[in-house]
């Protein structure tokens, strides 16, 4: 299955100034940009089996502290291109695919990761990814997500009318082209499927959430 808009946000033509933009955590998608990568990365224990879900330029899964294996999953070619350079060295593998129909290629794992990518899937499409990372979880693993996210639908029409309320109207109309989270239900979602949860506030806009599977 391929997310509905996986062509919509393949960021081909963004990679070249990619790292250079996200630099500007003056911008308050981009705020708390690095605090909320290292977090992700520092949930993930030492020697595991990873799968980075959305891992564009590498910037998640340089952070990882040694991964026996590191399976580097995007829809962006130009993307992975930068990430297999930035990379080398670590014991990785890439499987260029969108964030749902990579599932078929990927083995069962100790951690998922993602940073700043599923906010690019539908609301009715995160449920099915919750599901395909429950199944490629081994008992006792973790998946961990750093991403845009707002605490609620009420929490974003506040936030959202007062960005339009003082001249940020270019702000809310870049909110409402993507699939922002809402932290509220993403942690119910993933409470159904037996994970034990809890969430970390990185700026405004920004959340990590990590979610550990029974072990049994």
């Amino acid at each position: 299955m391929r997310s509905e808009n996986a062509d919509k946000f393949n960021h081909d033509a963004d990679a070249p100034e990619y790292d250079r933009d996200v630099l500007n955590e003056s911008h308050p998608i981009r705020a708390g940009y690095e605090d909320l990568l290292k977090w992700v990365a520092q949930q993930v224990p030492s020697n595991s089996k990873v799968v980075d879900l959305g891992s564009g330029t590498g910037n998640l899964a340089m952070r990882i502290e040694s991964p026996t294996k590191l399976i580097c999953v995007d829809v962006s070619e130009q993307m992975t291109r930068i990430a297999r350079s930035k990379l080398a060295g670590l014991p990785c593998a890439f499987v260029l695919a969108d964030l749902l129909e990579c599932f078929t290629e990927l083995p069962v794992v100790d951690s998922i990761v993602s940073t700043y990518a599923i906010h690019h899937l539908a609301p009715t499409e995160k449920p099915i990814l919750f599901r395909n990372v429950c199944d490629h979880l081994r008992p006792g693993g973790k998946a961990v997500f750093g991403d845009l996210m707002f605490e609620s639908a009420r929490a974003e029409a506040a936030i959202c009318s007062e960005y339009s309320s003082t001249g940020r109207q270019n702000l809310v109309d870049d909110i409402n082209d993507e699939f922002f989270w809402h932290l509220d239900v993403a942690t119910d979602e993933l409470k159904r499927l037996g994970f034990k949860v809890r969430s970390k506030r990185f700026s405004e806009l920004s959340w990590g959430l990590l979610a550990e599977k029974p072990d049994s």
